[in-house]
């Protein structure tokens, strides 16, 4: 009987370590929050601001100006005038010429905009949209444009007094 208990006892030892589960091996972690920014850049050249002389009797190409322009970001370009023509202020305002600004890649016609000035009055006009997310060296590109008076009269052409307008090219990050 005391070998039938102690083989009793030696079986439900053996069956009791086999339930148990094995020791977890111990773990630790730790969990780090990276983060980092790069801050939005544009670049305009040229930048500020600048004169031209419009030959208000010559109803065509009036010279060209090339801009350059790049962001590290999606961005766009557009174009806005303050009088929505050339103004003429010597009449107070009741002569206003309206004028077109055909602008295109390097002056080639390629991806060619034409915008009148009195659409730019009200809002801006969106020459040029990119929605690549690219450093700025690759995210870039180039307009070379002109400015062309349209008279829409005949009455228009030719009335003394001083003109006046101020066209804004802005390059905007679009984030």
């Amino acid at each position: 009987m005391k070998t039938l208990i102690k083989a009793a006892s030696v079986i439900s030892v053996a069956a009791a370590l086999a339930a148990t589960p094995a020791m977890a091996q111990d773990s630790e972690s730790y969990v780090i929050g990276l983060s980092g920014s790069v801050a939005s850049n544009c670049e305009l050249v040229p930048e500020g601001s600048g004169t031209f002389n419009v030959d208000m009797l010559n109803p065509g190409n009036q010279g060209s100006l090339t801009i350059l322009y790049s962001c590290n970001s999606p961005y766009t370009v557009s174009l806005s005038s303050l009088n929505g023509g050339m103004l003429n202020t010597t009449s107070g305002g009741v002569v206003n010429i309206d004028y077109d600004v055909e602008a295109s890649f390097l002056g080639l016609g390629i991806a060619a905009t034409t915008t009148n000035s009195a659409d730019m009055q009200a809002s801006p006009v969106v020459i040029v949209t990119n929605n690549d997310w690219e450093n700025i060296f690759f995210n870039g590109g180039t307009r070379t444009g002109n400015l062309d008076l349209s008279f829409d009269n005949p009455q228009e052409y030719a009335v003394a007094g001083e003109y006046s307008d101020e066209l804004t090219i802005t390059l905007a990050a679009n984030y």
